[in-house]
């Protein structure tokens, strides 16, 4: 790790600050809930954060947005000293500001502050965005066809929950500006919560797609700021200050990706958040998913070829092929594993082989009675006699 940056074990009485260790009162690591619902969100619940492993490789942030964050915390009444335990943060740790912070602590720091305030929006815009909206907008995004329909339905949500923000979204030919605008913008003088807002529709919509959006461009109406250094980490373009707007500027054609997110994957992604908006995005596994998506939804496995896929998958059938086995899959491997598991559950509901044969994309009966027998090294028949009540 890099010098000044804290290590700690939550089981333990010792913290490690930059190298040197030092005796403290034990603490231990408080228990809350994912980012969403709760019937009491004022209390934090017995589901616990992701740990300190969850940060990848040696990424760390600047203390700027800690002091950032615990400065709102304590203008809306919250306990400095609760937070930065919580948050396993010392005091004078954030009054040196070369010192960095693991993006654990920082989450956990903004996940207390907008849980105790029941507040998503930390006090800077003109209404309050209570603890739970962003995860009732996500479950509802997840059932969109495509980002560009996410990104649209976000700009209605948010003008139908809330007043304080204002998402635009303007298509060009080759480039997409998608704005966000504070309607009390003077209640965020230091820009704290627009770069947040900022920060989390570029990470959230690229995991709703499974890919990094390669943005163009970050415009925003902020001078350059005393941390601007930090923004080659918050976002993987160049960043333009004193704009008109704050923009998030990306090739259109990603407006047109498919989305292929699910409630499990969902629920596991708000179990981090905050979390995982400050560490580096890694999807893997993603295209093996898709793919295997798509084969349960077809209703026509034989004609449904990894051309046809890779089409739907916005890529050429060479690239999903070479992503498919750096994830350890093949397409035909996949595509067997769905007719299987449709073959035995129609031979469980007493189909005939012919009628399963159909289902599972074969014309010809004895072609699927070949395939059945490879997969489980019986017949259909054969199966379908083991099912049978009282068979031994």
């Amino acid at each position: 790790m890099m010098d000044h940056v804290i290590q700690l074990a939550f089981s333990d009485t010792v913290i490690v600050i930059a190298g040197k260790t030092t005796q403290n009162s034990p603490i231990i690591a408080p228990q809350i809930t994912h980012f969403g619902h709760s019937t009491a969100i004022s209390k934090l619940q017995e589901q616990p954060y992701p740990g300190p492993h969850e940060h990848t490789g040696n990424h760390t942030v600047s203390t700027y947005f800690a002091r950032a964050y615990l400065r709102n915390g304590e203008r809306m009444g919250l306990n400095k000293t609760e937070l930065l335990l919580y948050a396993a943060i010392p005091e004078q740790y954030l009054d040196q500001g070369e010192n960095r912070l693991a993006p654990y602590q920082l989450a956990r720091l903004l996940h207390k502050v907008m849980v105790d305030a029941d507040d998503e929006f930390m006090g800077l815009a003109r209404q309050r965005c209570r603890f739970g909206v962003f995860t009732l907008l996500a479950e509802h995004l997840i059932t969109c066809d495509t980002l560009g329909q996410a990104l649209e339905e976000s700009q209605r949500f948010y003008r139908l929950v809330t007043g304080a923000v204002e998402f635009r979204l303007r298509r060009e030919q080759h480039l997409t500006h998608f704005s966000l605008t504070l309607t009390a913008p003077e209640k965020d003088p230091d820009s704290v919560l627009m770069e947040l807002l900022m920060l989390v529709w570029h990470r959230f919509p690229s995991w709703l797609i499974g890919e990094v959006i390669p943005l163009q461009a970050v415009h925003l109406t902020l001078p350059v700021p005393v941390h601007s250094q930090e923004y080659r980490l918050l976002f993987p373009c160049i960043s333009h200050f004193g704009q008109k707007h704050n923009a998030l500027v990306l090739p259109s054609e990603y407006l047109d990706y498919p989305i292929h997110r699910n409630e499990d994957d969902l629920k596991q992604y708000l179990a981090k958040v905050p979390l995982v908006w400050f560490r580096k995005q890694n999807f893997v596994e993603l295209q093996t998913q898709r793919v295997l998506q798509i084969l349960k939804q077809s209703d026509d496995l034989q004609h449904l070829s990894l051309e046809a896929i890779a089409a739907q998958l916005y890529m050429t059938s060479r690239t999903l092929r070479r992503k498919l086995v750096a994830e350890g899959a093949q397409f035909q491997g996949l595509k067997d594993s769905v007719r299987r598991e449709r073959a035995i559950y129609w031979l469980s509901q007493d189909a005939t082989i012919k009628e399963v044969a159909l289902r599972t994309g074969y014309t010809e009966t004895a072609s699927f009675i070949r395939a059945f027998r490879n997969w489980t090294g019986f017949s259909p028949r054969q199966y379908k006699k083991g099912l049978s009540p009282g068979h031994h």
